[in-house]
């Protein structure tokens, strides 16, 4: 059950930034648009939700082998092609429509990708990664009611999934109930005391609501525990940056264009960043001594539950 959480939000002067709008679309777990005036962007990249090993299936027609060759190659319409012939000659086969829902989402196609999953269900309604990857497309489609209703069922199923809390998460974000969303990844955490994307996701929330010091200390941890994310590196930079540490919201962005050299919104960040003119009184900031107190926190809460 999701235990009550408030936060108390460390709010800046008024009128000093104009909050880049947030939207939801990942997993590719959460993505800001790039905002029309020069303040901080926040964006999230994909979030790995296919694990090593997870396309091993039942042995089955050669067309099977063809479509998860074209899945592991990221050609995800020759999978759907593939796959969408699997099921086909085999319809009993849940898997066979799992895969379909994930080429399928992948390639973009979520009415194709939200059928596959919920024939998958049909067949096999205590699969559980077929109801975490349904609500992700869900939410991908604007539908985050209807996604709660699929990960509430996913969590009739194991309770203990994280997943599923971190994904109720973005459900609250994108219905625009922030303290919903912080008790969901609250728990999501409890579960998981190293699940980066929940720390990230709930970075943004607080961000969202000016609440900048308190974000910085689970987007630090995020950091802190997997540094070659430059979408993490990117939105720490914007939560140093939004509470004045320029020097250290440079470095930030710095790491997150080392990460990807693509990352576009990350220079931009820097570039911005660097023209700016931090206040000599505002002291350093130890953002591992934030990293490690945010994973105490996590360890006080496990503690209250129990």
């Amino acid at each position: 059950m999701i235990t009550t959480f408030r936060f108390t939000p460390a709010w800046l002067v008024a009128g000093l930034f104009v909050l880049a709008g947030c939207g939801d679309k990942t997993p590719k777990e959460a993505n800001a648009k790039e905002p029309e005036t020069p303040t901080p962007t926040v964006s999230v990249a994909p979030e790995s939700t296919i694990s090593p090993g997870e396309t091993s299936a039942p042995v089955g027609p050669v067309s099977f082998a063809t479509a998860e060759s074209s899945f592991r190659e990221r050609r995800y319409e020759d999978a759907v092609t593939g796959f969408t012939a699997y099921t086909a000659s085999r319809p009993n086969v849940a898997f066979g429509f799992y895969m379909l829902g994930l080429s399928a989402w992948k390639a973009g196609d979520l009415v194709k990708a939200e059928g596959a999953f919920r024939e998958a269900l049909s067949l096999d309604s205590t699969h559980l990664k077929s109801y975490l990857n349904l609500g992700r497309v869900l939410l991908d489609d604007g539908q985050p009611d209807s996604a709660l209703v699929v990960l509430e069922a996913a969590l009739r199923i194991d309770e203990t999934s994280g997943v599923a809390y971190r994904l109720i998460g973005r459900v609250h974000a994108a219905k625009h109930e922030p303290d919903q969303a912080v008790t969901a990844y609250h728990e999501a955490l409890v579960l998981d005391s190293t699940d980066v994307w929940s720390m990230n996701n709930l970075g943004m929330v607080l961000i969202a609501q000016d609440a900048f010091d308190d974000a910085l200390r689970p987007l630090a941890r995020a950091v802190e525990l997997s540094p070659e994310v430059a979408t993490f590196q990117n939105n720490l930079g914007m939560a140093l940056e939004r509470t004045g540490h320029y020097t250290a919201a440079g470095e930030a962005y710095r790491a997150a264009i080392a990460a990807d050299s693509g990352f576009s919104k990350a220079q931009v960040n820097l570039d911005r960043v660097s023209a700016l003119q931090e206040d000599p009184n505002i002291g350093s900031i130890d953002l591992k001594v934030l990293s490690q107190g945010f994973g105490a926190q996590i360890a006080s809460w496990a503690t209250q539950e129990k």
